[in-house]
This record gives C-alpha cells, sequence and structure tokens, in this order.
C-alpha cells in the first residue's frame, strides 16, 4: 500500500511495527544484522542448565536482540515473561516477580481456604474452590533456596519451557546481589530448573558475577553484542521505507547508516521522523529527498532522550561559546581504546575549516577545554582512558547524538580508518583520504 492511500491511525500502526526507537524489536523480521546471535541463543536455550547473558554497551540492541529470541521460543503462545531491574533489584524480588508474572499467565492461584485441591506442592495449589487469594512472594521467599524452589514449581505449570528476560542487569546497585547472581545461575543448573534465562547487561557486570564464582561460567551462553554493522543499519531504513513503497538514495542511506554511529535506536528514529514527514508532505510520494533528510535529522533531535542531550547541552552552554566544535571533535574517541587530544584537535582543525571564519583555538586552549569536559558541570562528556592522557566517551551511545547535531549544522565528521574499511567493502564508495569518507549531503533547500 502506497504511503498516500493509509489514514493517520492505520499509518501510525504501520510505523509502530516497522521501526521501534522506544521499545525493544520483538519479530525477526526487523532485528537486522542479529542472525548469527539468535542462533547461539536457540542453541544454548536446548541446553538442559544452561541460560544466556548478552552483554554489551547501552544501545546496541541487548534488549531487542533477548525479546526477539524469547518470543521465537515461545512460538505462537508468545508466552514469556520480561522483567527489567532496578538499583533495589534482589535475586529474591526478582524471582518474586517472576512468579507472580507467572502466576498470571498460568492463571494458577494458592486458595485461601483450606477445602483446596493440594498436589503436593510448597507453594502452589489448583483452584478449586471460588475465594482466592494472590500469593505475595516477596513476603514468603526468604532465601534463595526458597526461590529456587518456587521456580521449579512453576515451570511444571507450563507446557513448555517458561523463558524469562531479565534485562538490564547492570542497574542493580548493590554489589552483594551481583554477587548473589553466581550462586542463583549454578543452583538453577544444579537442580535442574527448567526455566530459562536470558540476562541482558554490560561486561563489567558479567565479569563481577562471573568473578565471585566462575564455575558459574557452565551455566552461561555468553553473547558480546557489538555495534551493527554498515549494512544492517541501512537494512533497517530500507526495509522499513519499502514497506510504505518508498525509494531512498544510496547516498541518504548511507549517510544514515554512518550518523547512527552503529547503534540502532538512531536509524530507529530518524526513519520514524522520515516516515512521518513523508506522510504529511502533499501529493504522491515515492522517495526521500534530501530535504526531508534534513528535517528528519532535526525533529529526531528534538525528541532524543533528554539522557542524552542533557549532557551535550551542558557541555557548549558556557560562556566562552566555543564549546559545541570541540564537543564535536570528541567524536574520534571511539569505544574503549581511548583517544589523545592531539587526534581530537586534528579533528578540530578540519571541523573549523568548515565553520567559516570562526576563530579557531590553539591546542594549549582546546586541551583546556577537552579536560572541562570530564567535569559535572561540563556534562560530563569524557573520562579518563587507561593510558595517561588519554580520554573515553563516559556514555557511549552519545557519540550518535553528538554526530546528529553535528549534521544538523552541515558539519561533516572524520570516522576511523576502520570504519572507512568496513565502508568501502560494502559499497565501494571512494574515501577523500585514508582518514574520512564525505558522503557530501547536499544543503537544505537542494532536491535532487
Amino acid at each position: 500500500m502506497a504511503i498516500n492511500n493509509y489514514d493517520r491511525q492505520s499509518f501510525g500502526r504501520k510505523v509502530n511495527e516497522v521501526v521501534s526507537p522506544s521499545h525493544p524489536v520483538l519479530s525477526l523480521e526487523h532485528l537486522k544484522g542479529r542472525e548469527q546471535q539468535l542462533k547461539r541463543i536457540q542453541q544454548a536455550l536446548f541446553a538442559t542448565g544452561r541460560n544466556v547473558f548478552i552483554y554489551g554497551e547501552r544501545g546496541v540492541g541487548k534488549s531487542s536482540l533477548a525479546a526477539t529470541a524469547a518470543n521465537d521460543w515461545c512460538g505462537e503462545h508468545g508466552c514469556y515473561i520480561d522483567i527489567s531491574c532496578a538499583p533495589d533489584t534482589t535475586v529474591l524480588s526478582m524471582i518474586a516477580t517472576i512468579a507472580t508474572q507467572a502466576i498470571s499467565k498460568s492463571r494458577l492461584k494458592r486458595k485461601k481456604i483450606k477445602n483446596t485441591l493440594q498436589l503436593g506442592y510448597k507453594w502452589f495449589s489448583f483452584k478449586r474452590e471460588s475465594e482466592i487469594e494472590n500469593i505475595n512472594f516477596n513476603n514468603e521467599i526468604k532465601n534463595l533456596s526458597d526461590g529456587i524452589e518456587t521456580l521449579k514449581e512453576l515451570s511444571e505449570f507450563f507446557d513448555d519451557a517458561l523463558v524469562v528476560v531479565v534485562d538490564e542487569v547492570d542497574r542493580i546497585s548493590d554489589v552483594e546481589e551481583i554477587e548473589k547472581f553466581a550462586d542463583f545461575l549454578k543452583q538453577l543448573g544444579d537442580k535442574r530448573v527448567e526455566v530459562k534465562f536470558i540476562f541482558t547487561g554490560i561486561a563489567h557486570t558479567l565479569d563481577e558475577i562471573l568473578g565471585s564464582h566462575r564455575s558459574a561460567i557452565r551455566q552461561l551462553e555468553t553473547i558480546e553484542l557489538k555495534k551493527l554493522s554498515w549494512d544492517a543499519r541501512w537494512e533497517i531504513a530500507i526495509g522499513a521505507l519499502k514497506a510504505f513503497g518508498i525509494d531512498i538514495h544510496r547516498d541518504i542511506y548511507v549517510r544514515i547508516a554512518l550518523i547512527s554511529d552503529g547503534y540502532p535506536y538512531y536509524v530507529h528514529l530518524i526513519i520514524e521522523k522520515l516516515l512521518w514527514i513523508l506522510f504529511e508532505r502533499p501529493g504522491q510520494v515515492s522517495k526521500v529527498e534530501w530535504d526531508d533528510y534534513h528535517l528528519a535529522i532535526e525533529h529526531a533531535i528534538d525528541t532524543t532522550s533528554a539522557e542524552l542531550s542533557r549532557p551535550y547541552e551542558k557541555a557548549i552552554n558556557q560562556r566562552s561559546q566555543d564549546y559545541e566544535e570541540v564537543v564535536w571533535a570528541t567524536i574520534v574517541a571511539e569505544d574503549n581504546i581511548g583517544v589523545y587530544t592531539k587526534n581530537m584537535y586534528e579533528q578540530y582543525l578540519g571541523i573549523m575549516k568548515q565553520c567559516g571564519d570562526k576563530e579557531v583555538l590553539d591546542l594549549k586552549k582546546f586541551s583546556a577545554r577537552i579536560r572541562n569536559l570530564l567535569k559535572d558541570d561540563y556534562g560530563p562528556i569524557l573520562f579518563n582512558g587507561l593510558k595517561k592522557g588519554q580520554y573515553v566517551y563516559k556514555e557511549k551511545m552519545l557519540r550518535g547524538y553528538v554526530r546528529l547535531r553535528a549534521e544538523q549544522q552541515n558539519i561533516e565528521l572524520v570516522i576511523s580508518a576502520k570504519e572507512i574499511d568496513d565502508l568501502k567493502n560494502k559499497t565501494q564508495a571512494a574515501a577523500r583520504s585514508d582518514k574520512a569518507y564525505f558522503s557530501h549531503p547536499p544543503q537544505r533547500g537542494y532536491r535532487r
């Protein structure tokens, strides 16, 4: 169906199917670039006593991979439990939440009165009378043994293995609770509990869990999720637009892939905004124009999470009014490698050539501003790397937002040599030099 043939309600529902910047992807059709990881999860779930831990930077799509894998495993029943951790989550409160949700899904209640059909379970009995009550598991699960026994009994009320996604384990603030996860994992395997867990978190959380009980590694299939490949990034864009019969020029979808910095969130967000812009455009719509792209970038910036935009705004809103170009220059601080000030200064000089007659900071002043970006009053954007004088991003996902803001002002940022090689392999696009790739998006107002 062409985009012009949708009414607003049906269009909005369709957009929510093909892109999901605000919630995890749930279907194999819309999860791009994660086929190998999905296969590993499926194989791991077949193994008795083994569970899955997906780890990686925030925003790379861990929740989407976990949700899609669980949804696929459950098949047409679609019956899995999905819980998110909070700073005050404990292992026991996690089990209590799982048990409460499982009861709701299995429609199992415990009798309030004594006259009931008992089946020999410690925690559960089948409903026979009309008067029932919910179990308050937070009060009744006193220790890990209680929790394990509860999960064992719960598993017997499901035809297939109950699958539980435990999202963002890294949010748990109590170190002791993180350490308890190792015992929990070991007992799940030792007691042969037929409940399958898919955890998500960041790498240091996994290290903390395994550090307290190295043998727990036998109970885990650990899957590192890295940023999306180039082709997976633009497959999201091309596929979503194709669902509405919209064509997109290669230069535009490569540009979207570049700006996203490998984070699916940004691709989904830009395409969501782009689709609504096309829907609002009068007349017959069949392709994306550069003006549509530029407007989508602005709309994406306006609705980006405050958690990402706030550090940027704090950094650039300084008295000297010259911090924004400095922040753009930090884009070379990739991943966990760390980068020296001189490398960022090279990027800065390239940026300033695009800024007209604006005064250029010398290296000394630039270095002082970079050091300021470690402070709370300036974001903070960066923190110290492993080596003296090196810097890395405090929040890796912020790099994508920095790219968005530079793109908004028609500033092209250098990408790394590795990214250039990857991009060449996918598109055979020529690089201007061995340090940069430029696709030259036209200025606003230009129509191809």
